[in-house]
């Protein structure tokens, strides 16, 4: 022992541990101790389950984000579109040299050539001017079409006017037509002279001053042996009937008419709106049964009518006249008004005129001495 206590003295390099020593334990305490050292930690794994969830979490977001990247960018696109449009709309010279184009989400606006808008404008052009050409063809089919059912209308109702007509029952007497026209001479009156020239019938012209670029017809009608009538010189009902100074004030205007076409005046006259009238009453009372008398003492004979046309009325058409005519012929003498200023009423003459001279009537020209057919003066 005290060798080793010398070997340490002599070497101070040697270290002496101290011993401790233990305290003595009991063995069920040790077992326990080194039981619980050497029990490891468990490390939880993640499960299946969850991996899934994360992954199909992330795709579904990743899909919302680019849907709706998607629609955003469509949005902005037609947003883009419409508002160039619309300035395109307010000045096409701005914009036709202009092309927008969508390419990967990006609207890209190029400039064109002269070559490129040269070439536009043709096709432009060319379409539009077919499809005014296709609607002009289309217009004018439909007008044809229309024109076409018109006619076979028209062919239609004549031959059920012929068809009518020849079911009439023809008067047995004189059978005398006296064909008279008011309120002309119209656009129309000379093309009526040329068809009663043409089957050599005389009519009667109740005359007007109005119009007075067609005043050389009445001189037509005078020389080919008709009969020229005073009608008034304005037929204006509120200056005709206003008092009797302005009655005969207007029987003079169209004298004056008369002789200056004719060489001379004529003594036959018709009321406006016939001796019958009452609109006269509007306007002075009883001014027609005066003027009546008046125009007597004046050595005037007045005319009414016995047949009418219906031209100035319900009649609208040719056919229309032609029937009212024909089926109200007399058979002692037919007084027939009709107005050679309505174009439709002269396109009945002729057929008229074929159905008298074929069932025996004789048309004449009025005089003084003719049957005047007069009507009660309600006035």
């Amino acid at each position: 022992m005290d060798k080793e206590n010398n070997e340490v003295a002599s070497n101070p390099e040697t270290v002496m541990e101290p011993v401790v020593e233990m305290p003595a334990q009991a063995p069920e305490e040790a077992a326990v101790v080194q039981e619980t050292l050497e029990v490891p930690k468990e490390k939880k794994q993640p499960s299946r389950l969850h991996g899934f969830l994360v992954i199909f979490f992330a795709t579904l977001v990743t899909m919302i984000v680019t849907f709706l990247v998607v629609i955003v960018s469509n949005i902005n696109l037609a947003s883009t579109v419409k508002t160039a449009k619309e300035n395109a709309n307010e000045s096409s010279d701005k914009y036709q040299d202009i092309r927008m184009t969508f390419v990967d989400g990006k609207i890209t606006k190029e400039y064109l050539s002269e070559d490129e808008i040269k070439a536009e404008n043709e096709r432009i052009a060319k379409l539009e001017a077919e499809k005014k050409a296709e609607e002009e063809a289309k217009k004018k089919a439909e007008e044809e079409k229309k024109k076409a059912e018109e006619a076979k209308k028209k062919q239609q109702s004549q031959k059920k006017s012929s068809s009518n007509a020849s079911t009439y029952k023809v008067p047995s007497g004189a059978k005398i037509v006296y064909l008279t026209f008011d309120d002309g001479p119209g656009p129309y009156t000379s093309r009526l002279l040329d068809v009663l020239k043409k089957y050599n019938v005389k009519a009667t012209f109740f005359v007007t001053c109005n119009r007075a670029q067609y005043r050389n017809v009445i001189a037509r009608a005078y020389k080919e042996g008709h009969s020229i009538g005073a009608h008034s010189c304005s037929h204006d009902y509120a200056k005709v009937y206003k008092n009797d100074g302005a009655f005969f004030s207007e029987l003079q205007g169209v004298q004056n008419v008369i002789k200056s076409a004719t060489g001379s005046e004529t003594r036959l006259f018709r009321f406006p709106g016939g001796s019958s009238n009452t609109v006269s009453k509007k306007y002075n009372k009883g001014i027609v049964s005066r003027a009546a008398k008046e125009l007597g003492k004046r050595g005037y004979a007045y005319f009414d009518w016995n047949v009418s046309s219906g031209d100035a009325g319900g009649a609208n058409n040719a056919n229309a006249v032609y029937n009212n005519v024909v089926r109200n012929l007399k058979g002692n003498y037919s007084v027939v008004l009709q107005h050679d200023i309505k174009s439709f009423s002269v396109d009945a003459v002729e057929r008229i005129i074929q159905y008298g001279l074929k069932n025996g009537f004789t048309f004449k020209a009025l005089d003084t001495s003719s049957p005047t057919a007069h009507h009660r003066i309600s006035n």
